[in-house]
């Protein structure tokens, strides 16, 4: 249960807030993500990350099956969700959701949600906060993809809702390739110091460094 006098808003970000407090809402929104995968019958991904807030912090977002962020209008449900109290007006509110939403809790179906957290030191018990809300709605499974950044995470629940693999190989695979195409874009004939060849990468708590680690591995950047 949150701290009294804690209100958590979600926003373009999700929810962020110290790591201390969010071991409920991560159930809460494991919840979310498990009725919202039931509903539209599709992949959903949960990334637990505070980005570039200061390390004590962390967060969660919601990924819809196309990559993008939760639909707004299941934002007020999450508000609500993560705000409410008292255990019975809890139960209460998801049962009145789900009936509201026609959403199957039987079973009859199974769904999968996709998780990742970043290298935050509070990342692994909240992600098995929010596995423990997965599994508590019937039909819904989590997956644990570990360690990885926002995109690689939107971009893998994009591409298990095409029906295609998922992996961090898999995402670096199609990175090189697009990064190549931009590279063909170059005009023919330019010389290498014409051309400005320093990428500077700002990784959120590391992330992103150790991800760049191996995408620098697999990318011969300018072919010169």
């Amino acid at each position: 249960m949150l701290t009294p006098g804690v209100k958590l808003s979600y926003g373009t970000a999700g929810f962020r807030a110290d790591a201390s407090i969010l071991q409920s809402t991560l159930y809460r929104v494991g919840i979310l993500a498990a009725l919202r995968a039931l509903k539209i019958q599709s992949v959903i991904g949960l990334m637990i990350t505070a980005s570039h807030n200061k390390v004590s912090d962390n967060g969660v977002k919601v990924a819809d099956p196309s990559g993008g962020m939760l639909s707004q209008d299941w934002e007020p449900f999450a508000d609500t969700l993560t705000n409410v109290r008292d255990p019975q007006q809890l139960v209460h509110l998801i049962a009145e959701f789900v009936e509201n939403e026609k959403i199957a809790v039987d079973g009859a179906k199974s769904v999968e949600i996709l998780l990742a957290r970043d290298t935050r030191s509070s990342g692994e018990s909240l992600v098995e906060a929010a596995k423990q809300g997965i599994s508590s709605i019937i039909g819904a499974v989590a997956h644990d993809l570990g360690i990885l950044t926002t995109p690689q995470l939107h971009w893998m629940v994009r591409a298990r809702n095409k029906g295609l693999k998922v992996s961090d190989n898999d995402y670096f695979k199609q990175l090189s390739s697009s990064f190549r195409c931009l590279v063909d874009l170059i005009t023919s004939g330019t010389h290498p110091s014409d051309v400005d060849d320093k990428l500077v990468v700002d990784g959120a708590n590391g992330v992103g460094g150790e991800k760049l680690g191996t995408f620098e591995d697999d990318v011969d950047w300018f072919g010169y």
